[in-house]
């Protein structure tokens, strides 16, 4: 009896033993299972961030700016110079390259009859910009994109005429980043520097000479009312017609106010 007793326990004992080996490895198992998520989880969220960081570094360079017409255009009405709107204003669309110094001229003779006219509500413009001509094409329209979407089309528009009165040879070496940021602030978009400074439209703009975005081989491949297509800057329409200066020289006021009369009683 007693001998069969000592064997109960023995036989209790050992099947506590095992019962409890059972338990810590389950408990070791659990522990496990449960760092291995964890770990996973951390590698998993690791990876999203830098996947993230790397899709937003590589997108940024290649993004569109904001609020552009269907056409890549900046559209400037009487509204956005705190002007006098009025009924059916005359579409004047023009294409310019910021490097160009035909542009600059045509900018010297007729910028301040357009702006006049703009604000009377007589017409509303499109700028197409382009970058066909040197990299300061390109740089300077990227920039102008970051006070376009910071300032809108007035911002625009005075950035652009900033840019065209102080515009490097075609031949030099253009300007560094701290300029077009100067520029920028010249006329009250300093919010546009740290986009300036970034870069996020210089992809968007192209590489020339040679590399043309797509933004600007779809203004050249643009055609006026004749079924004539953009072939340099400044090209100027009234009304989808173009409009050429008097002996094929770039407009003068008096050319293009002729050509706005005549869209307008046509």
């Amino acid at each position: 009896m007693a001998t069969d007793d000592k064997r109960n326990r023995r036989e209790r004992a050992e099947a506590m033993r095992k019962e409890r080996e059972r338990q810590d490895k389950r408990r070791r198992n659990i522990i496990t299972a449960a760092v291995v998520a964890v770990v996973l989880v951390v590698i998993a969220g690791a990876g999203f961030a830098v996947k993230s960081a790397v899709d937003d570094s590589a997108g940024d360079p290649a993004r569109t700016p904001k609020g552009l017409t269907e056409d890549n255009g900046i559209l400037l009405s009487a509204t956005d110079v705190g002007g006098t709107a009025a009924p059916d204003p005359v579409k004047v669309t023009i294409f310019e390259d910021l490097q160009c110094p035909v542009c600059k001229a045509f900018e010297q003779t007729s910028g301040d009859w357009l702006d006049q006219q703009v604000a009377a509500g007589a017409i509303e413009i499109e700028y197409r910009p382009v970058a066909f001509l040197t990299e300061f094409s390109a740089e300077s329209l990227a920039a102008s994109m970051c006070v376009y979407e910071e300032a809108g089309a007035k911002g625009w528009r005075d950035y652009a005429r900033t840019v065209f009165e102080n515009q490097p040879s075609e031949s030099g070496p253009g300007v560094d980043n701290a300029q077009l940021v100067d520029w920028a602030k010249e006329v009250g978009v300093d919010a546009a520097a740290d986009c300036i400074e970034g870069r996020p439209f210089r992809d968007w703009a192209g590489d020339p000479p040679g590399d043309y975005s797509k933004v600007t081989e779809e203004a050249f491949a643009s055609k006026d009312s004749e079924g004539t297509q953009v072939s340099g800057t400044p090209t100027v329409w009234v009304d989808g017609t173009a409009v050429t200066g008097s002996g094929g020289n770039i407009p003068t006021p008096q050319d293009l106010a002729t050509a706005v009369a005549a869209a307008k009683a046509g």
